[in-house]
């Protein structure tokens, strides 16, 4: 995609499920890699995900795992 000229679009498909293959600590929070796997049948393999520690805090969480799980859009 071109950063010329900004295209709305609507929205897409939902995350089916996804797989957590590694998380780092970082100075603002934790850098996550995960495989996602969405209901269109596509998946993203190896997508990065950041998550600070102001993220948790909004999410009412210190666990990271559930935090990702917010992120994603998995409330409930």
């Amino acid at each position: 995609m071109s950063d010329l000229e900004p295209i709305a679009y609507e929205t897409g498909t939902a995350i089916r499920d996804y797989d957590i293959i590694q998380i780092t600590p970082t100075e603002i929070g934790y850098e996550v890699l995960l495989d996602v796997n969405l209901d269109s049948g596509y998946a993203l393999a190896r997508t990065k995900l950041e998550i600070t520690h102001e993220d948790l805090q909004g999410y009412e969480t210190n666990d990271i795992e559930e935090g990702i799980k917010y992120a994603l859009g998995f409330f409930s």
